[in-house]
């Protein structure tokens, strides 16, 4: 006999094909109370304060017993053990229905349950319909005509299991490519918490992945501002990590982790290793900016290097320390006048509880309304007041903020600011020596255009002065070591870090071939770890796309072919043609006879290899007084996409030049490795 009992919504038991509703409001939250509680069962004055929450009327007794009998009418019908469900047993009210009744707000409860496990598995599909189902029942009213605290209890409780499904549903929305469908579900869960942070990083990640990150920043600066206004309190260090985390660029989410089947395939966080010495610089100068002595750290590095990544971590270190942060981008093609500060304090002013404005002479309200989204602006540059003006306000703005407690400026991709914005930046640092600030400026130091030269040298002029008070430090980040290469592979593949004293398996490979002996096994793992560190030159990003990649170690994922052929449109005509000689001819080629295959003077050669070296393709290798200078590939992953490009006709062209340069007697100068 199929029974479901139905206490959201409209309340009704459907028993054999027939609909029984309670008419009396008082039965109906009684039959609730008695439900929900199980074999354990309620006591009589249990039952009587939730049907009476407020003063019990003087007849209370004779009325419940009355009440309890019209519900043994009712439920006589219900599959029990016993003859009639409802019995009492040791001075207590028992409902004791068989397993195979079904109760909605149990079924949705366990479906909650059950949807965040198979979420959690990767199965986003399952989650989806789960969770849907569960929240279909759960948005359904409970005992709408009744208060006390034991409904208010259980409505606190069922809006809990709402908004998880909300979340749950949206994020399997989200992995299954259906932004929109995440996007409501996630405004959703907000609207009905909040206060729930995890709701909040819910939408945070749905507007990031679809390219909005301004409304990803507006919905952390609700949160904060809620928070700040209801609770006096700040966000959680995971809503600060997930805040740094919109520093990068979007990507939109992968239904079950990155794509492939690799050995780091899957949602295993990235581990952040082989960087001790980077965050104890950047941990002492925000020591020294939290006693009031400004500080500025300039964070440079080659593409993919890790410096958002870096970023991130040491500004959640510096929330955990109870430090404002403050966070700003810089767009390649940014509309928006000083776009990294006007982000950063922008989001300082939206989430504040009270009106910062008020804190600032009122000359510079003006412009600051003008320049600020959340208080108009921006308007159009030309309305815009002039540069003093502005940067003076900005300053007071700062000022106010890291008045509060100490504050970080962290600012990412400052190799596309425009000049504006570099000198707003160095006017910071020049007017605001005894503020509890920290600013720190990460920067690719491998474009070669003369643009971001520019910036790079305006960067640098600032530093100059700094360095020499011992306020400021370049944080140069070159590729990881041999050592947290193994770790960053052993984490990813196992989620557990290698003890030093014994080799771990670190692929699949590793551990499956047949016959392997222990030692074996050890050895062809370290092989791995050092083809794949010196494949990627230590670059995370290279190593990370290559331990995604379906085919292997030994495959050129798209990500990086992409990159490369970015670094190649910026990198001239002759520069391209040193470089796929170089490439065909291996790992590291004298440049001597690299040039004469390319078919180059000595000085366009020259000019096309410090571009090489400039944009992080080539690097010195070892040199010899007595011979020809000898350049290394980077990343040899690199020179293979290079390589795969070069056509077979060209091939045979370098292979006749070399062999030209090299003349009947003498080899040229290549070195294979």
């Amino acid at each position: 006999m199929d029974t479901e009992i139905e206490i959201l919504g409209p309340m009704a038991v459907r028993c054999a094909g027939t609909v029984h509703h309670l008419q009396s409001a008082q039965a109906r939250v009684a039959f609730a109370r008695l439900v929900l509680a199980g074999p354990e069962g309620v006591t009589r004055d249990e039952l009587a304060d939730v049907i009476w929450p407020g003063e019990l009327p003087p007849t209370w007794a004779s009325a419940l017993r009355t009440l309890v009998s019209r519900l043994r009418t009712f439920m006589a019908p219900l599959p029990a053990e016993s003859t009639n469900p409802l019995a009492k047993l040791g001075g207590r009210y028992v409902l004791a229905l068989r397993e195979d009744v079904l109760v909605d707000v149990e079924d949705a409860t366990r479906s909650v349950t059950a949807a965040q496990e198979a979420f959690n598995t990767g199965d986003v599909t399952t989650a989806a319909r789960l969770a849907t189902r569960a929240a279909d029942r759960l948005r359904l009213p409970f005992l709408s005509e009744h208060e006390g605290d034991w409904i208010a209890g259980w409505r606190e409780r069922l809006t809990e299991y709402l908004v998880t499904a909300l979340e749950i549903a949206s994020r399997a929305a989200l992995g299954s490519g259906d932004h929109a469908r995440a996007a409501l579900l996630a405004e959703e869960a907000t609207a009905r918490a909040p206060e729930r942070e995890s709701a909040h990083r819910c939408l945070m990640a749905v507007r990031e992945a679809m390219g909005n990150r301004g409304e990803a920043l507006r919905a952390y600066q609700r949160l904060r501002r809620y928070l700040a206004e209801e609770l006096g309190v700040d966000p959680s260090p995971e809503t600060e990590a997930a805040y740094l985390a919109l520093l990068g660029p979007s990507s939109p989410a992968s239904p079950s982790g990155a794509p492939g089947a690799g050995p780091a395939a899957g949602h295993r966080p990235v581990p952040f290793t082989g960087r001790r010495q980077e965050m104890a610089t950047l941990a002492g100068a925000w020591a020294r900016a939290a006693r009031g002595r400004r500080q500025f750290v300039l964070v440079t590095g080659e593409s993919g290097i890790g410096k958002t990544r870096l970023l991130r971590e040491a500004g959640a270190a510096m929330a955990a320390e109870g430090g404002l942060l403050l966070v700003g981008r810089c767009d390649e093609n940014a509309m928006v006048p000083y776009q990294p500060l006007v982000e950063a304090l922008d989001s300082y002013v939206a989430s504040s509880p009270d009106d910062p404005l008020d804190a600032v002479c009122p000359s510079a309200r003006g412009p600051l309304r003008l320049l600020l989204p959340s208080l108009g602006g921006p308007c159009a540059p030309g309305e815009l007041p002039e540069q003093p003006v502005l940067f003076a306000a900005l300053t007071q703005l700062l000022l106010v903020a890291a008045s509060e407690r100490p504050c970080a400026v962290l600012i990412d991709d400052a190799h596309w600011a425009d000049p504006q914005t570099v000198e707003l930046v160095r006017h910071l640092l020049r007017t605001t020596a005894e503020a509890r600030l920290c600013i720190v400026v990460a920067a690719r130091n491998d474009l070669p255009t003369s643009a971001q030269r520019r910036v790079r040298t305006g960067l640098d002029e600032a530093m100059l002065r700094f360095e020499h008070d011992g306020d400021g430090a370049e944080v140069v980040l070159g590729g990881l070591d041999l050592a947290a290469t193994r770790t960053l592979m052993h984490d990813l593949i196992t989620g557990t870090t290698p003890t030093p004293t014994r080799t771990t398996t670190t692929t699949r490979a590793a551990t499956t071939r047949p016959g392997a002996t222990a030692a074996g096994t050890e050895s062809t793992a370290a092989r791995l770890v050092r083809r794949a560190y010196s494949r990627s030159g230590g670059n995370p990003f290279m190593l990370l796309e290559m331990l995604r990649h379906p085919a292997g170690l030994y495959a050129v994922p798209p990500a990086v072919a992409r990159l490369v052929a970015a670094k190649q449109a910026a990198i001239g005509h002759d520069a391209t043609r040193l470089l796929q000689v170089a490439a065909v001819t291996g790992p590291s080629v004298a440049f001597d006879a690299a040039a004469g295959a390319a078919g180059l003077d000595v000085l366009a050669a020259l000019d096309a290899l410090e571009t090489l070296l400039q944009v992080g393709i080539l690097a010195e290798g070892s040199q010899h007084p007595d011979r020809p200078a000898v350049y290394e590939f980077r990343h040899d992953v690199v020179r293979q996409v290079v390589d795969e490009q070069v056509s077979d006709a060209r091939r045979r062209h370098i292979a006749s030049r070399q062999r030209q340069v090299a003349g009947p007697r003498n080899s040229p100068h290549i070195h294979s490795g």
